[in-house]
């Protein structure tokens, strides 16, 4: 791998600030990485990547998450998908961030009510966002949309989950329970 505080090349050869992993899938779903210019394979010598172990490259290429990378995926038939693996923030780190107080009151607070959200039709390993889903809107007639929040309407029981696939484009709803 290369240093990870150089810059990436675009493909327009313009300097990135994030290091970038471009990714080819073939026809079988084998996949090759070049990360930051060079090649970056799979730490066992005779294996290479698969789609099925898409979740294990991207970790791989952000170091487990510590790292933020811009991930480019071109598939066989010539489409291209674009996102970024942001570096997750560490408990710990947020903490030390915080003032003794606020984490007294964290310590305080309810119990959390946890429900469950599953749906199919996503490629393994791709990120997919949980999003709540308070309200509607429509499409004006040149291509945009305007949403105002009532705030209050976060924890209305008529809102929705969502699971969102960033590569698959797969959307499962599903209704707060009651």
């Amino acid at each position: 791998m290369s240093n990870r505080n150089s810059p990436a090349e675009t493909p327009s050869g313009s300097p990135s600030a994030l290091p970038l992993a471009a990714i080819t899938v073939n026809e079988r779903g084998t996949m090759t990485v070049i990360y930051d210019g060079r090649d970056f394979r799979h730490p066992t010598p005779d294996a290479s990547w698969s789609r099925a172990r898409f979740g294990d490259l991207l970790d791989a290429i952000s170091d487990h998450r510590t790292h933020t990378v811009r991930v480019e995926v071109h598939e066989f038939d010539g489409s291209v998908f674009t996102d970024i693996i942001h570096a997750v923030q560490r408990e710990q780190a947020i903490v030390d961030v915080q003032p003794p107080s606020a984490i007294r009151r964290a310590r305080h607070r309810p119990t959390h009510q946890l429900t469950e959200v599953t749906g199919s039709g996503f490629v393994p390993g791709e990120d997919v966002t949980v999003a709540l889903s308070v309200s509607n809107t429509e499409g004006s007639a040149d291509g945009s949309a305007r949403a105002v929040i009532d705030l209050s309407q976060l924890m209305d029981h008529r809102s929705e989950i969502l699971l969102i696939g960033r590569v698959s484009g797969v959307i499962v709803t599903e209704p707060l329970p009651s």
